[in-house]
């Protein structure tokens, strides 16, 4: 393909990226749409829900992504499905303003939908990169989105909060959506000039059912699987940690308009931070030490919202942000470390039989403890938070189990690179 076709695609790509990437942190089911429900009189309960069942559609929509993007081209699929996400999050937005106080406790029904379509976009977005960027752009790209997105959602986040705020007021809160609705919407129409390369075509998935990965039992042929699962399994409470100490926040704090854009941008610093990291020492770095630098994460986000808890009132927004900044910061990493290790032992025959096995068991287990997190963030104590920083400091432990060997000398390496900045909104492979 020609250059100037390779640098529109580039150039395409990066500002869908960039837009994804400030629409996903706007708009964060983790974080914004449970804050927003108890802000505007939401029971805690019914925000600890939105979390869970989002993970739950999103492992749906992973599944249903193969049969969804067979129908058309990809490019157009994920165009689209960008578009619905954006419709969906406009309604929401109209909703909440409208709508009396009860039906903000059916906000898990929205995280639902946007599950789904985001479970398929995470798979159509792989496709559309890997079929029209070079190699060397396809390490760029993640860089760019994880940098642009989060410097730009900083940006947003602070002139909301200096010049347009209103103290008293919680619309700045719908106001974050609806910005998240306009990156989104400028997201889709980045896709549409988009054309494949001759030499990456899309790669067709052929579907597996959920029963047939069951049966199958990979984790009784491959003692890896089994490795990947308990470590996946212990490292929940750093891949969760954002959705928890967001709805423990949204309890203490869901009555204060600035909260939200102070947890918001706060989390976009999250992101830089892992984005540095990871450049830095990527060409280093293995799957043990990404676990390692996760749950030392983990473990430093519970110990500051222990002080949270006890400390005074007026710095708790703070450091409640500072508190998801890192837990955002754990989660990407181990995100990473999950497509990696995958990756990483990946090369049979029956390769899409253990993805989908792996999914089904994570999406699961998933869902049962991001429930049993979100119930207990509600509540108005320590005793949820000293759970959480014991379960962190147990996969500090556990981490040292973890392959040694470095990713940018295994096949996984490049394929991270691209990866890695797919995670912000919820429970991405």
């Amino acid at each position: 393909m020609s250059a100037p076709t390779t640098r529109r695609n580039f150039v395409a790509a990066a500002t869908e990226s960039v837009s994804f990437a400030v629409a996903n942190q706007l708009t964060a089911v983790a974080v914004v749409l449970p804050f927003i429900c108890v802000a505007f009189g939401g029971s805690a309960f019914a925000a600890a829900l939105i979390f869970p069942t989002y993970t739950a559609a999103n492992l749906l929509g992973v599944i249903l992504a193969p049969r969804v993007l067979g129908l058309r081209s990809v490019s157009r699929s994920l165009a689209l499905i960008l578009i619905l996400i954006a419709t969906v999050f406009a309604i929401t937005g109209i909703a909440i303003s409208v709508v009396d106080e009860v039906w903000l406790n059916t906000l898990w029904i929205v995280a639902a939908v946007l599950g789904v379509l985001a479970g398929v976009a995470s798979i159509a977005v792989v496709e559309v990169m890997s079929s029209s960027l070079a190699p060397s752009q396809k390490s760029a790209i993640s860089v760019v989105q994880s940098t642009g997105g989060s410097v730009l959602t900083l940006a947003i986040t602070v002139v909301m909060g200096v010049l347009f705020l209103d103290p008293k007021g919680k619309d700045a809160h719908v106001t974050l959506l609806w910005i998240g609705v306009t990156a989104m919407v400028i997201a889709s129409l980045a896709l549409l000039p988009i054309r494949p390369t001759a030499s990456g075509p899309a790669v067709r998935r052929r579907p597996v059912g959920i029963l047939t990965a069951l049966r199958a039992r990979p984790d009784r042929r491959y003692p890896w699987v089994r490795e990947f699962l308990i470590t996946q399994i212990l490292f929940l409470s750093i891949s969760l940690g954002t959705s928890f100490y967001s709805v423990h926040s949204a309890t203490l704090h869901g009555q204060e308009s600035e909260a939200l854009h102070q947890i918001v941008a706060l989390t976009a610093v999250g992101s830089l931070l892992f984005t540095a990291l990871w450049t830095l020492s990527r060409h280093r770095a293995s799957i043990r030490g990404l676990l390692l630098t996760a749950a030392a994460l983990g473990v430093t986000a519970g110990l500051i919202a222990l002080i949270a808890d006890y400390g005074g009132a007026r710095a708790l927004p703070i450091l409640s942000g500072v508190v998801i900044t890192l837990a955002a910061a754990g989660g990407a990493a181990t995100s990473s470390t999950r497509s990696t290790w995958l990756y990483l032992n990946l090369g049979h025959d029956d390769d899409i039989e253990v993805v989908v096995f792996c999914q089904v068991v994570l999406g699961i287990t998933a869902t049962g403890v991001g429930l049993l997190f979100g119930t207990l963030a509600h509540l108005n104590s320590v005793a949820p938070t000293w759970g959480l920083l014991l379960l962190s400091g147990y996969a500090l432990f556990h981490a040292r189990r973890a392959p040694g060997e470095r990713i940018s000398e295994t096949k996984a390496g490049h394929l991270l690179d691209h990866h890695h900045g797919h995670h912000w909104g919820g429970f991405h492979w």
